[in-house]
């Protein structure tokens, strides 16, 4: 899902007669992106095509048109490369033809999202592989009324990681037996398996975590990588 199918990468001499009209160099990255694909989408994210007059239509707000209209509006340097259609940029923050940074609109900041477009698309990789893991764990408890995790103890000790968006934790939850049996490994692997009843789950552990503040992490594998969701929405998700 990085790459959805757009428009036939271009050449490299369409990419210099752009940056002509631009008046500086793509970034490499870049460079490599459009030569593999034009007009195309990585999670959210539409990137701004390089115009081309056999898809005038689909190519009209291209890449130089958007960078050359209401610049003011934006910090001096920013190229804009994609956008989400709420508003906010995406782009590299000239001369850093490496990082990657998002404009908010609302703040009208820019942040740093990601050190090199390669990681940006890696990580936008990893929020769809975890959004499935997540939708994939609401389809299958419901079906089996079951719910399964790690413990210490029997009674205590939930397996949980360190939230990476504030001061909070992450608690570990798994629609089978086999996906939480995988993280008894290292620091877990004299971990109990433990089993909850879906009423148990959505009655008592979600309402007391939304209490406490702390996160979902729905099925996440070995590597400890996956969306950090709101138990509210987790439970607003499997009542229907």
């Amino acid at each position: 899902m990085t790459y959805q199918i757009g428009l036939p990468g271009v050449t490299e001499e369409r990419l210099q007669e752009v940056e002509e009209e631009l008046g500086f160099k793509l970034p490499k990255e870049l460079r490599n992106s459009y030569k593999h694909e034009n007009k195309f989408s990585i999670g959210e994210w539409e990137f701004h095509p390089i115009k081309d007059e056999q898809y005038i239509k689909r190519t009209w707000d291209d890449l130089v048109r958007v960078n050359t209209t209401d610049a003011e509006d934006y910090p001096s340097g920013f190229l804009r490369i994609a956008h989400d259609g709420t508003g906010d940029e995406l782009g590299y923050q000239l001369p850093d033809t490496e990082t990657i940074v998002l404009w908010d609109h609302e703040e009208q900041e820019l942040f740093s999202v990601a050190p090199t477009l390669k990681i940006f698309i890696e990580k936008e990789q990893q929020v769809d592989r975890s959004a499935e893991q997540a939708e994939l764990f609401v389809q299958t408890v419901i079906e089996t009324g079951a719910v399964y995790g790690l413990s210490k103890f029997e009674q205590s000790g939930w397996a949980y990681c360190p939230s990476n968006q504030e001061e909070s934790d992450v608690l570990l939850f798994f629609s089978s037996k086999s996906a939480a049996k995988a993280l008894q490994t290292k620091e877990w692997a004299d971990y109990h398996l433990i089993r909850l009843d879906l009423d148990l789950f959505m009655d008592g552990w979600l309402p007391n975590m939304i209490d406490d503040g702390l996160y979902c992490g729905l099925n996440w594998g070995p590597e400890l990588v996956g969306l950090e969701l709101d138990p509210e929405d987790v439970l607003a998700d499997l009542e229907g």
